[in-house]
């Protein structure tokens, strides 16, 4: 069975922070834009299986359901609520920032939205 796939407005901010980042860090907007496009190409693959991505190894992330896909150096998070056959990326983050602290401070304001 397929899933809808809902993308948070905090993830979407995050793509155009990648896409901006990109364009302005290294001065090519054609590399920002496939970078962004393999995201979503991506994200559109969880609309089926979607549990076969881990879930992160923090314990209160776990708690939360939360799961990963890493695409390049970044990581997209998000949660999969069968009840409803849904699929909601909360965030996406580069790797080598400190995720794991972004994402508790925020994690239950993010669900709250959903």
């Amino acid at each position: 069975m397929r899933y809808d796939i809902r993308i948070t407005e905090r993830a979407k901010s995050d793509m155009r922070e990648i896409q901006r980042f990109i364009t302005n860090e290294y001065g090519n907007s054609d590399a920002a834009f496939r970078r962004v496009s393999l995201i979503q190409s991506k994200i559109k693959t969880l609309n089926e299986n979607p549990e076969r991505r881990p879930l992160t190894r923090d314990d209160y992330l776990v708690s939360r359901g939360i799961r990963t896909l890493v695409v390049k150096n970044q990581i997209i998070f998000y949660i999969v609520k069968n009840n409803i056959k849904t699929v909601y990326i909360i965030r996406i983050l580069h790797v080598r920032r400190d995720w794991l602290t972004i994402l508790k401070s925020e994690v239950d304001n993010l669900l709250e939205e959903e």
